[in-house]
């Protein structure tokens, strides 16, 4: 009767082994989509920028010249922008990838002071003012 209980208990280990080992793999590709997953999701970034809403004559779009020179030309699809032109605003949203007016210039004809340009795809727009002083 011993042999069989050597025999038994050997089958035994041997089972559990497995199981453990099965237990280990299956942890590790949990914890391996984990990883991958953190790297593929991102929070999308929040511009906020403030200024004087304005059309542009010659592309048709809107945009928004702020304090530090730069010129963000306004996409929306949850903001009528054409209520707010010639206020003074202030949007959010994320950056986009808007293309540069042409030539580089500004509504005047002059090249605005930082000469940067950048897409915002506006979710927010705040009514500052209802006229702009510049």
């Amino acid at each position: 009767m011993s042999h069989r209980t050597g025999i038994a208990s050997r089958w035994a280990a041997l089972l559990l082994l497995s199981l453990c080992s099965l237990l280990l793999f299956g942890q590790d590709d949990a914890q391996h989509g984990q990883m991958n997953q953190q790297r593929t999701v991102t929070t999308p970034l929040q511009v906020n920028v403030t200024g004087c809403l304005k059309k542009s004559s010659q592309t048709g779009g809107y945009y928004v010249a702020d304090q530090n020179g730069r010129t963000w030309k306004l996409t929306s699809k949850k903001v009528d922008l054409a209520k707010h032109m010639n206020h003074v605003v202030s949007v959010s949203g994320h950056p986009s990838t808007g293309s540069k007016p042409q030539e580089g210039k500004s509504e005047q004809g002059q090249k605005p002071e930082g000469n940067q340009y950048f897409g915002l795809d506006v979710t927010e727009l705040d009514m500052l003012s209802p006229s702009c002083t510049r």
